[in-house]
């Protein structure tokens, strides 16, 4: 209160702008965004605001990288809190899609490889036309996309297939192996084999096993097993892991 006049000072209203910001920093914020959800944003700040202010302030945005430019119209919300990260914005490239194969092997550790890369894989049926494959370069980075039927894609518990996050689908490890090993082994992909290097002992045992069984992978697994097994036991691998007393 000011004491010269007995009024409550009058409270200033942060700009459009700034409350759209505050909005997009909030913990439950959209981490993808296209052009029209922000513009049903910004309009919920100020009702009248034109299309071309809007555009002046994604412009703004993109030069300071509060937001990061996919493809014409989706944007990444580096303002969330994690910012969001390219492998977000793979459904919105091709719906149903599921981030799995080297980037998940590779973010988790299982696989000492990480790739800048997004990899996911895209679910098909018979009664649907047949999703685009293949490599799709954005302005954000590169994805590559490999088809695998939807009903392998679905099968076993959601829990063991699919990882706790919110707003896209990523596989658990377990299933992105699993998932590599499907398409090594189908005639219609020119993915090899993973990798022996990949740390098993990373992985929940049970679970891949349930999934395979699920997967009808169960004897792809089996052998592929004992190769990195043979890999494991070879002198030259164990001369490169062993650690002295």
């Amino acid at each position: 209160m000011d004491r010269a006049t007995g009024k409550k000072p009058r409270a200033v209203k942060a700009s459009w702008d700034t409350r759209l910001e505050l909005r997009l920093s909030e913990s439950d914020a959209a981490r993808v965004l296209n052009t029209s959800t922000l513009y049903r944003l910004a309009r919920h700040e100020q009702s009248q605001l034109s299309r071309a202010s809007l555009e002046r302030w994604i412009h703004d945005a993109l030069a300071s990288r509060r937001l990061i430019k996919v493809v014409r119209g989706l944007y990444l919300n580096r303002m969330a809190t994690p910012p969001a990260e390219l492998a977000e914005a793979a459904t919105w490239l091709r719906p149903g899609c599921v981030v799995s194969l080297q980037t998940v092997l590779g973010d988790s550790g299982v696989w000492n490889n990480y790739t800048a890369m997004v990899t996911a894989v895209v679910p098909f049926a018979s009664d649907r036309p047949r999703p685009s494959l293949g490599m799709r370069s954005t302005l954000a980075g590169r994805f590559q996309f490999r088809g695998i039927p939807e009903s392998v894609l679905v099968a076993g518990r959601e829990a063991d297939r699919l990882a706790d996050v919110r707003g896209y689908l990523r596989a658990t490890p377990e299933a992105a192996l699993l998932h590599w090993l499907y398409l090594a082994a189908s005639a219609h992909s020119n993915l090899l084999a993973p990798p022996l290097d990949i740390d098993m002992e990373a992985l929940n045992a049970a679970r891949l096993r349930r999934l395979a069984e699920a997967m009808d992978l169960s004897d792809e697994l089996a052998q592929w097993n004992v190769t990195k097994q043979a890999h494991d036991l070879s002198p030259s691998v164990i001369e490169q892991t062993w650690v002295p007393e």
